[in-house]
């Protein structure tokens, strides 16, 4: 049922990773890599994160044991990748972004894998970018990224 509310145009890389994430119905997020301080890595909180929620002006401090990305300067993202920080959000102005897409349920590999090819392409094809695809699990746990 349509209830009125409209998906909003955000900006070019972020619209097209919404528009993944709908197609396959897999959380997908973005930041801007530019602006993390030190290595990112997804962990539990300590409860003391400062974190101003994309959308936000305010700190809204995390709950310890919450799963969040963070950086050496705190949070950047909560609720896995859900929840996005304003301090790496992706701009107009991004030259290096961190995509991320998150599969939760094993047996939707192939529909992940898709979802990692065609988000490849729509930012290869609509903004002339180029990409990396790498897939971390249990038995890949790094990457690098910069």
């Amino acid at each position: 049922m349509h209830n009125g509310n409209h998906l909003g145009i955000i900006n070019p890389l972020v619209d097209i990773y919404n528009s993944i994430s709908l197609r396959y119905g897999l959380p997908c997020g973005g930041k801007d890599i530019d602006t993390f301080v030190g290595n990112i890595r997804l962990t539990k909180a300590v409860g003391n994160e400062n974190f101003i929620t994309l959308g936000t002006d305010e700190n809204a401090p995390l709950y310890e044991g919450k799963i969040v990305y963070k950086d050496n300067q705190g949070a950047i993202c909560r609720c896995w990748n859900w929840r996005e920080s304003v301090r790496t959000m992706l701009t107009e102005d991004t030259k290096n972004a961190f995509l991320c897409i998150e599969l939760i349920d094993e047996r939707r590999l192939k529909g992940f894998e898709n979802a990692l090819g065609d988000l490849a392409k729509k930012v290869q094809d609509d903004l002339g970018g180029t990409c990396k695809i790498s897939i971390l699990d249990i038995n890949s746990k790094e990457v690098s990224i910069k």
